[in-house]
């Protein structure tokens, strides 16, 4: 029952709530971003129609569905590991004094308004599932029908969702990390910041350097 209330006060009581939960032997770090990422996928309409998409018609949509939803689970929870493992080194530098498993449980919780935003995918879910798109569609004719009915209105309003939910889990992970690391807000936010740039930077210079 308590973790569900942690589900709840991690909204608006991050450090109180983070500090509970790191007191506990099991923090749930991996169920968490596991349910977020059962929610993020809630309007990946493109996955039920895997057996027209594959020609797998033998193989059940079911089992399709779970072994992409695992899959992409998997790949969240690994990086999820990556992050808190860089995410820690950083706040070392910082002088922070949390462990890489109390990060990790920092960021992990930090994804709980993703679980949240189900309830805004299902009904756009609902909405968009009225085009009835098929395989042998007119691009273009599903295309002003889908805008002329509205549909324009619904890609922005998801977008602004969307982008609306990473800023808050952004913002939440300055908490949350804050009580893991022992520092202030502030310097969470910088932590979280840097953690997630660091990688990219070194993507983007591999990537350069490839081109050259």
């Amino acid at each position: 029952m308590d973790r569900l209330k942690d589900l709840v006060t991690i909204l608006y009581k991050p450090r109180e709530t983070m500090r509970r939960i790191l007191d506990r032997p099991d923090r749930w770090s991996v169920s968490i971003v596991f349910l977020a990422f059962v929610a993020a996928s809630v309007n990946d309409i493109e996955g039920q129609r895997a057996n027209e998409v594959l020609q797998l018609g033998t193989v059940p949509l079911l089992a399709l569905s779970v072994v992409g939803i695992v899959a992409g689970a998997l790949l969240w929870v690994i990086a999820l590991f990556l992050l808190s493992w860089i995410a820690t080194g950083i706040g070392r530098v910082m002088q922070g004094t949390g462990s890489a498993r109390d990060v990790r449980a920092a960021l992990g919780w930090a994804m709980v308004p993703i679980i949240w935003s189900a309830f805004y995918r299902l009904p756009l879910l609902v909405l968009a599932r009225r085009a009835h798109l098929g395989p042998n569609i007119n691009a273009k004719k599903a295309i002003l029908e889908f805008v002329s009915h509205g549909g324009l209105s619904l890609v922005v309003l998801f977008l602004s969702l969307q982008l609306i939910f990473a800023l808050w889990c952004v913002g939440l992970a300055s908490f949350t990390v804050a009580e893991a690391q022992k520092f202030s807000p502030e310097k969470g936010f910088v932590n979280v910041v840097m953690a997630i740039a660091l990688p990219i930077a070194i993507i983007i210079a591999a990537a350069v350097i490839s081109w050259r």
